[in-house]
């Protein structure tokens, strides 16, 4: 596929039962795209369509003016396009084409069923090629709440199950804005099972090994779990920590609910139906535990728009680098050269010993060449600072919290004072991964030096050992003096890292055109 000349700007709108999202993507090239701004509205669109099988007048023309603004927002921010797809709510109700004429010139509103939901949904948490393991995920929405098996790129089971959030609360004929009595929430139980049941002896027989779940309602859940205990981390909670969770938000009024730490303003009145739903499936697919992602449909469709163009398999890690990059107008070209650089060098010093690296501190390496120098878009002084910062703020996809301060030090070190193993900032660090941030970032260094002017003059560099001396061999179409007098003032910290010296030396090849300004090159026939 052709690479475009500037980005493309893509608005993504989510029509839900609860709320109505906009996700609006730069996709830069070589990446799935990154968010450049997010907005989302309670509407309630299901509020009278579980009580009454029609949406009213009020929820439509609510819903057709924040979806009207929201394409609005997107053309105004440079979007290309706007994709706007309706889920259960819409899907259900006897009047959607309502809202669809309503929005006819402004945006094209497609309704999409319970299956595609579910298979964009899982694009989103998972990506295209993941996850590596069989995994379960669960997104309880407003009206529905699909259900996913899947393992690598393959979706094993995919149902959407007639169960969610706004259902319960306004189609049970139980008031969830008040107290709910223990009778009241069993009912809710049992009828998680009746809609349930095919599912649950289906899932039993292909069984999993991991639990995911998405969406507002799990995201809060998670949150007040949390805050319940001494580690604070939202990212996951058991089946025994939300069942007393929810015993507790079961019996409490809206104004007690609201007081609760990790609660919303706008889901204090359905978080009992939303938990009860959770913990009901949880019990009966048999989860204990359950991780807890922040992606889901929105960002399934902006990866099911780049793979219906032409693209297959992104590297999650390489295009939220990328992209990040790109936000933060690098130098694409001396990126890539002080990147490839550092590759080698990672590879020619390890193969001589001066490293037992792995394949993942190489990846590390690669991906901190490619951001080393974004700090500059605020401020060249103290650039490497800023780019440690920005790098460990950015919510990097595809890396761990460790792998993230990693690369931010091996970037924050690539420039000016090299640390001892004792740094300060290195507290708290296993001394091998001190080693290894030290490693990267002296070969960072170097790799940036050998691009010093920024041109791609050093073609190459060789690195030779003999006793206690590793020369390193510049090879260039230009004088290379002053890359190598910034190398010189490298050798005492590349002495006190490896205990070896390092010798830099060039090995000049000029061009044919400054070997005949020099009078080297002979003459025809001689």
């Amino acid at each position: 596929m052709a690479e475009r000349s500037s980005p493309e700007t893509i608005g993504f709108i989510d029509v839900g039962t609860n709320s109505i999202h906009l996700l609006v993507v730069r996709f830069y090239p070589d990446t799935s795209g990154t968010a450049i701004f997010q907005d989302k509205e309670s509407v309630r669109l299901g509020k009278s369509l579980y009580s009454t099988g029609v949406i009213d007048r009020e929820s439509i023309e609510k819903s057709v003016l924040v979806i009207s603004r929201f394409a609005q927002i997107s053309k105004g921010l440079g979007a290309d396009r706007v994709i706007a797809f309706a889920t259960c709510a819409v899907r259900e109700a006897e009047n959607r084409q309502e809202i669809v004429d309503a929005l006819e010139g402004i945006v094209e509103l497609k309704v999409i069923p319970g299956p595609e939901e579910a298979r964009l949904i899982a694009l989103g948490v998972f990506g295209d090629q993941g996850p590596e393991e069989r995994t379960i995920e669960l997104d309880i929405g407003g009206g529905s709440t699909e259900v996913i098996i899947r393992e690598k790129g393959e979706d094993i089971f995919v149902d959407s199950l007639s169960l969610g959030a706004v259902r319960f609360n306004y189609g049970l004929d139980i008031d969830c804005s008040k107290p709910v009595s223990q009778s009241d929430y069993d009912y809710m139980l049992r009828t998680v099972d009746i809609s349930s049941y095919r599912a649950v002896n289906k899932i039993r027989s292909i069984g999993f090994r991991k639990a995911v779940g998405s969406s507002g309602t799990m995201i809060a859940l998670a949150e007040m779990c949390a805050a319940r205990r001494a580690d604070k981390d939202a990212s996951y909670f058991t089946l025994k920590e939300l069942h007393s969770l929810m015993q507790d938000l079961r019996p409490m009024s809206m104004q007690q609910r609201l007081a609760v730490p990790g609660m919303g303003k706008s889901r204090a009145d359905i978080i009992v139906p939303g938990g009860a739903i959770a913990e009901e499936l949880m019990f009966q697919f048999g989860i204990q535990r359950i991780e807890v992602s922040q992606s889901g449909l929105k960002q399934g469709m902006m990866l099911d728009h780049q793979l219906s163009r032409g693209y297959t398999v992104f590297s999650a890690r390489q295009s939220s680098v990328r992209s990040l990059a790109y936000r933060c107008q690098y130098d694409r070209r001396h990126a890539e050269n002080v990147e490839r650089n550092a590759m080698s060098l990672f590879d020619q010093s390890k193969e001589m010993g001066l490293h037992s690296l792995d394949a993942q501190w190489r990846s590390l390496l690669s991906c901190s060449a490619i951001l080393h120098d974004i700090g500059e878009l605020i401020s060249y002084s103290n650039h490497h600072i800023l780019s440690q910062v920005i790098i460990e703020k950015a919510d990097l996809q595809g890396f761990t919290c460790e792998e993230t301060r990693a690369m931010g030090l091996i970037v924050r070190f690539h420039h000016k004072k090299f640390p001892g193993p004792k740094d300060s900032r290195f507290e708290g660090i296993p001394k091998d991964e001190v080693q290894g941030i030290r490693v990267c970032a002296m070969l960072l260094k170097m790799a940036d030096v050998m691009d010093r002017h920024r041109n791609g003059a050093i073609r190459s560099g060789r690195l030779s050992r003999k006793g206690d001396t590793v020369t390193l061999e510049l090879s260039s179409d230009e004088d290379a003096s002053m890359e190598i007098w910034s190398l010189e003032k490298i050798r005492p910290d590349f002495r006190r890292l490896f205990g070896l010296d390092l010798v830099p030396v060039s090995r000049e090849n000029p061009s044919p055109a400054a070997r005949a300004d020099a009078g080297l090159v002979s003459s025809k026939g001689n």
